[in-house]
């Protein structure tokens, strides 16, 4: 999720781009046409007096690190960082405030989730998503397995997640990916 300040930089710097891509554009198109003044008296001579000035290339040097800092600068804040490693829960007193490691007990969750019968493995990370707090959990199952089966394993853990954390701010998802053909995981009961 991007910064408010990142998505105004953003449509600032898109109008911007646009309106000198299109304004060179229609320049070209209208020195082409041979309908501007300029047409018959362009020179190149200009440009090549510029390129041979002693101080060209350092201006081009500048120019370029100028470039890659603002380059560098766009990347880093579109790098969005939505896992959450720490979660508020309830039972803080007045002496103090009660933390959990948030990835420690949803990877728990997705533990528990993997006993499913059909499940190879399951991971999970608590992550911000549009504003909301979401238990994540990502599970590989056979594709064989009771669809029905795991929907109620889901339910449950994720009931069992709600009561531990004590929290009724954070939704759960459980996405299935289903295995490649190949080595089966044995069953056991």
């Amino acid at each position: 999720m991007t910064s408010r300040r990142t998505a105004v930089w953003d449509r600032t710097g898109t109008l911007v781009l646009s309106l000198v891509l299109l304004v060179s554009g229609a320049g070209l198109v209208w020195w082409w046409s041979g309908r501007s003044p300029a047409a018959d008296t362009l020179s190149t001579r200009t440009a090549t007096e510029l390129t041979q000035a002693s101080w060209w290339p350092a201006a081009l040097g500048a120019a370029g690190v100028l470039l890659v800092i603002l380059g560098l600068a766009w990347l880093l804040a579109h790098l969005h960082r939505s896992s959450v490693d720490r979660l508020h829960v309830s039972g803080s007193g007045p002496l103090g405030r009660l933390d959990a490691a948030a990835g420690e007990v949803v990877g728990a969750a997705a533990d528990a989730f993997a006993d499913t019968i059909g499940v190879r493995r399951a991971s999970g990370s608590l992550v911000r998503d549009r504003g909301q707090l979401v238990a994540s959990i990502t599970a590989t199952v056979e594709r064989e397995c009771d669809l029905a089966a795991l929907a109620q394993h889901a339910d449950l853990v994720s009931a069992q997640l709600h009561d531990v954390l004590g929290r009724d701010d954070i939704r759960c998802r459980v996405q299935l990916k289903v295995a490649r053909l190949g080595a089966r995981m044995p069953r056991s009961l």
